[in-house]
C-alpha cells in the first residue's frame, strides 16, 4: 500500500498519518485521566488500599481519607508521563487504524475508476497494454482523460521504448498530473514529455520537483499553459520545488513555463535556482508575472549557459573530427601494413613455389639422366654382348679354317 500512495501522490492521507501523533488531543481535562478521588470510596476500600500500601491507618477515616489520598496523588504524579503516553498511543493507534482504512478505500476506488474507464474505451485499453509491453513507437500522442492518465503513468513504469510523449490538450487535472511526474522516478528512457494546455497545478509541480532530482533522462519537459500557481491562494510552494529541482537535474535541457501564472515569488526561486543550473539552454516564462529583473538574470544565466555549450560542441566535433582523423589514419596504416603482409606472403609463395618448380625439374632430370644411363648401358651391354658373340663366331671360323687347312 506503501508504494500505491507514492504512486498515487495521496498526500493529504499521508500527511495525516505522519501527523498523526501530533493531532492526539492532550487530555488532561479528561475526566477519567486524574488521580483516584478518596471521596468516592467506603471506608471498606479506604482501609484495603492502606494495607496494600503498608499504611498503618489512624483509626480516624477522615485523617485515612486525606493520608490514601495524598498517597493517590503522588502515585499519579509518579506515573503521569507514562499514563499520557499510553493515552496518546492508544488514541494514536486509533488514528492510524482509520487512516488505513480510508487508504484501502481510496485505492479500491481509484482501481475501480481505473477499470471503468478502459472498459468504456477498448481502443485505448489496447494502446496501453501495448505501451506495458513495449510494442509502440518511440514518439507518441494519445488522447485521454484524468482517470485513464493514470493508467498511463503506471504502464509508463515498465516501459523502454517510449522516448517522447505528447499528452497535449487533455484537460488532465492537477492528480492525474502528480502521476505523470511520477513516472521520471522510475522510467529513464523518457527524453521529451509535452503537457502543454491542461488544468495541472501546484501538486503537479510538487510531484516534478521530487521527480526531477531523481531523473537522469529527461531533456524536454513543458508545461506551457498550465495553472501551476492558483490565482486565491498564490500558493508559490510547487514551483518552489521544481526550482530546487534545476539546481541539481544535469539533463533537463529545455522546459516551457510560459503562460503558468508564476508569481513574482515563484520568479525569483525560478531565477535563484538557473542561475546555478549550468546545463539548462532554454527556459520559456513570457506571459506570467515574474520581475522583469529576474527574468534578466534568468536571460543572462541561459546565455551564458549556451556559449559554455557551444564552446563545449566545437570542442567536442573538433575532438571527434581529430579521431576520426587519427582513426583513418591508423585504418591506412593498418591496411597498408596488411597489403605490405600479404605482399610479403605472396612473394614467399612465390618464391617457394619456384623453388619447388626447380627441384621438381631437377628430380625430372636426373630421372631422365638415370634414365639415360641406364638406357646407354644396356645398349653398350648388348653391343658388348653382339661384340663378344661376333667375336667368338671368327673365333670359331678361324678354328675351323685352321681344322681344315691342316687336313
Amino acid at each position: 500500500m506503501r508504494d500505491f500512495e507514492d504512486f498515487e501522490g495521496n498526500a493529504e492521507v499521508i500527511e495525516s498519518e505522519n501527523t498523526a501523533t501530533t493531532t492526539v488531543d492532550e487530555d488532561d481535562d479528561d475526566d477519567n485521566f486524574r488521580p483516584i478521588n478518596c471521596a468516592t470510596l467506603s471506608s471498606a476500600d479506604i482501609y484495603y488500599e492502606l494495607e496494600k500500601r503498608n499504611i498503618k491507618s489512624t483509626g480516624f477515616p477522615d485523617s485515612d481519607r486525606d493520608i490514601l489520598q495524598r498517597s493517590f496523588d503522588a502515585e499519579f504524579k509518579a506515573s503521569l508521563e507514562e499514563l499520557k503516553i499510553k493515552r496518546r498511543e492508544a488514541k494514536r493507534r486509533a488514528q492510524l487504524q482509520a487512516g488505513l482504512q480510508k487508504r484501502r478505500m481510496l485505492m479500491e476506488k481509484t482501481l475501480q475508476e481505473e477499470q471503468d474507464a478502459l472498459v468504456t474505451n477498448h481502443q485505448l485499453s489496447l494502446m496501453l497494454d501495448m505501451v506495458r509491453d513495449n510494442v509502440v513507437q518511440s514518439a507518441i500522442r494519445l488522447d485521454l482523460n484524468s482517470v485513464t492518465a493514470r493508467v498511463l503513468a503506471k504502464a509508463m513504469w515498465v516501459n523502454n521504448t517510449i522516448t517522447c510523449l505528447d499528452l497535449s490538450s487533455n484537460e488532465l487535472n492537477d492528480h492525474a498530473g502528480s502521476y505523470l511526474a511520477r513516472i521520471l522516478k522510475r522510467n529513464f528512457t523518457l527524453k521529451k514529455l509535452e503537457l502543454d494546455n491542461n488544468q495541472f497545478g501546484n501538486r503537479t509541480c510538487v510531484a516534478f520537483g521530487e521527480a526531477l532530482k531523481l531523473n537522469n533522462s529527461l531533456v524536454y519537459l513543458s508545461l506551457d499553459s498550465n495553472p501551476l500557481v492558483d490565482d486565491d491562494t498564490q500558493d508559490a510552494s510547487g514551483i518552489k520545488a521544481l526550482a530546487d529541482s534545476l539546481r541539481t537535474n544535469t539533463t533537463l535541457t529545455s522546459l516551457n513555463l510560459w503562460r503558468t501564472r508564476i508569481s513574482p515569488e515563484g520568479g525569483v526561486s525560478l531565477a535563484n535556482a538557473v542561475e546555478a543550473n549550468d546545463h539548462l539552454l532554454f527556459c520559456q516564462m513570457g506571459h506570467n508575472r515574474i520581475d522583469m529583473c529576474d527574468i534578466k538574470r534568468v536571460a543572462d544565466k541561459l546565455d551564458a549557459n549556451l556559449a559554455a555549450f557551444e564552446a563545449s560542441e566545437r570542442a567536442r566535433r573538433l575532438n571527434a573530427q581529430t579521431e576520426t582523423e587519427k582513426a583513418d589514419r591508423e585504418k591506412q596504416l593498418l591496411e597498408q601494413a596488411q597489403k605490405d603482409a600479404e605482399l610479403k606472403k605472396w612473394l614467399q609463395e612465390r618464391r617457394e613455389q619456384r623453388a619447388e618448380e626447380r627441384r621438381t625439374r631437377e628430380e625430372e632430370r636426373i630421372l631422365e639422366a638415370l634414365a639415360e644411363a641406364a638406357e646407354k648401358a644396356k645398349v653398350e651391354a648388348e653391343a658388348r654382348k653382339a661384340a663378344a658373340k661376333k667375336a667368338e663366331e671368327e673365333a670359331a671360323k678361324k678354328k675351323e679354317k685352321a681344322a681344315k687347312a691342316k687336313k
